[in-house]
């Protein structure tokens, strides 16, 4: 069995989170960019809530990386 890499996880978590946040504010383009008069104030309500999520999940990626990592001799699963 292959050897658990914690450096590769961590970073695949990272890009995860990165990913997650592109495609939030892409939503949020999308919200405005088809909104009518009617409805532009409920719609840019929405697109405000997601590119605030965004940028708290690109925050706790940044906060992540920032920890120490962990010894991967003393973490790794067998």
């Amino acid at each position: 069995m292959a050897r658990y890499d914690p450096v590769s996880f961590l970073a695949g978590r990272d890009s995860g989170a990165r990913i997650s946040a592109c495609v939030a504010r892409l939503a949020a383009l999308e919200l405005l960019e088809d909104s009518r008069w009617w409805n532009r104030r409920r719609r840019g309500l929405m697109a405000r809530t997601l590119i605030a999520l965004a940028e708290e999940v690109e925050g706790d990626a940044d906060a992540d990386r920032s920890e120490p990592m962990p010894e991967q001799a003393g973490s790794a699963l067998h």
